[in-house]
C-alpha cells in the first residue's frame, strides 16, 4: 500500500488531534512532512510500512500502537503518522482516542 501514498505524494494531510494541515512528500526513502510554518520532518519508510502492515493485520491500530511501537515516543512522529495513515484507502478514523481503522470495503 505504500505504492498509494507514492501517487498522493504532493497531496494535503491532517493531523487526527487537530486537524492541522501539512503536505506529504512521499518517495522510496520515506515521507516528508511539510508544515505550513515551513518546518519538515522525515518519516522513514520502514516506520510507515510497518504502521500499515500493523493496520492491515490487526484491523486496527492506536495511537498508542505507533507510539510506542513504531515512533520511539516522538509525538510529532506519532501524529505526523497517523495524518498519513489516514490518507490510505479504506482507512477510517476516530479522534477520541485516537484511532486508526481499515476495511478492504
Amino acid at each position: 500500500m505504500y505504492d498509494k501514498l507514492l501517487q498522493m505524494s504532493g497531496q494535503k494531510c491532517y493531523t487526527l488531534t487537530a486537524d492541522n494541515e501539512a503536505v506529504m512528500l512521499a518517495d522510496d526513502d520515506g515521507v516528508t512532512i511539510i508544515y505550513l510554518s515551513g518546518n519538515k520532518l522525515f518519516i522513514p519508510r520502514s516506520m510507515v510500512e510497518t504502521a500499515i502492515d500493523w493496520l492491515l493485520a490487526r484491523g486496527t491500530l492506536t495511537v498508542a500502537d505507533i507510539h510506542e511501537g513504531i515512533t520511539h515516543r516522538n509525538g510529532a512522529r506519532t501524529d505526523r503518522l497517523m495524518a498519513i495513515m489516514r490518507k490510505l484507502p479504506g482507512v477510517t478514523y476516530k479522534k477520541r482516542p485516537r484511532e486508526l481503522y481499515y476495511s478492504k470495503h
